[in-house]
């Protein structure tokens, strides 16, 4: 099994820069393949993935199938994200794809210290289930049945999985870092609404803005408005007037609109009810 790594990613894009460019002048094939398709995160980030290995010039990879339901009977099992063909090797590869969110509730890099925003995933869960399940579904009686339907052999696994990591504030990262994360990986913040306030309330240079889940993956500038920015103050009474008991995603904008920090507010006792 192997891991898409940032070389990897970076190579793919400094090879593709220009049609993305190109799709940014004329995005009208891009957003017809958007349309009708499920919203929820990590679908669009495999409707997106899709886009590009259906890519006739691809330089890497030929898109074989997405999607593929692999059942037991009239059970399903699991899914096959991709199957695509590496045009170097010829080879038939079984990608799987996650983008998460996750926040810091202890040092020491274990796994299990990283918590999902709505208190329903943690990463031990997802990596887990990648590595145990969706990856070793090829390698099943029904996967392997399925692959020999479709007149195809055992693949290579590959697996993709991106996002970013939240930590509380005026920490050393070094030691609250997942084992085996990505030194460069993207960061946020997290805090409780109390500590926010007493952080930001004085402070009139940034204005803040609910991330939607849907920009959870948008860098912000001021071409993009997101919606009303306020400063912190009124922000947290709007936030303290919502039952909602999840991490809140937000984001900080200077007075261009353009973004200068990000992170997820949460209500006083979230990390109490991680444990």
């Amino acid at each position: 099994m192997s891991w898409l790594s940032p070389a990897w990613c970076d190579a793919a894009y400094n090879v593709c820069v220009d049609w993305l460019r190109e799709l940014d002048k004329h995005p009208t094939p891009l957003l017809q393949a958007l349309v009708n398709r499920d919203a929820r995160l990590g679908r669009y980030v495999e409707n997106l993935l899709a886009f590009w290995l259906a890519w006739p010039d691809n330089p890497f990879y030929r898109l074989l199938h997405r999607g593929l339901a692999v059942r037991d009977g009239n059970r399903t099992i699991g899914e096959l994200d991709f199957l695509v063909e590496d045009r170097c090797s010829g080879r038939l590869q079984h990608w799987e794809i996650a983008v998460k969110f996750y926040l810091g509730t202890c040092p020491g890099g274990a796994y299990r210290c990283w918590q999902g925003p709505a208190l329903q995933d943690r990463l031990d869960l997802k990596v887990d289930r990648l590595l145990h399940h969706q990856l070793s579904l090829p390698f099943t009686l029904e996967g392997a049945a399925l692959l020999h339907q479709l007149n195809l052999p055992h693949p290579d696994s590959v697996c993709l999985l991106k996002g970013r990591l939240f930590y509380p504030p005026d920490i050393n990262t070094g030691a609250w870092s997942p084992i085996a994360s990505n030194l460069d990986h993207l960061r946020g913040w997290w805090m409780t609404r109390d500590d926010f306030l007493a952080r930001y309330i004085n402070d009139f240079g940034v204005e803040w803005v609910h991330l939607p889940k849907d920009h959870w993956l948008t860098q912000v500038d001021s071409r993009i408005n997101i919606g009303v920015a306020e400063q912190a103050a009124p922000f947290i009474e709007r936030l303290m007037q919502s039952n909602d008991t999840r991490a809140i995603a937000v984001i900080g904008l200077d007075t261009q609109h353009n973004e200068i920090t990000r992170g997820f507010i949460t209500p006083s006792g979230w990390l109490k009810d991680t444990k």
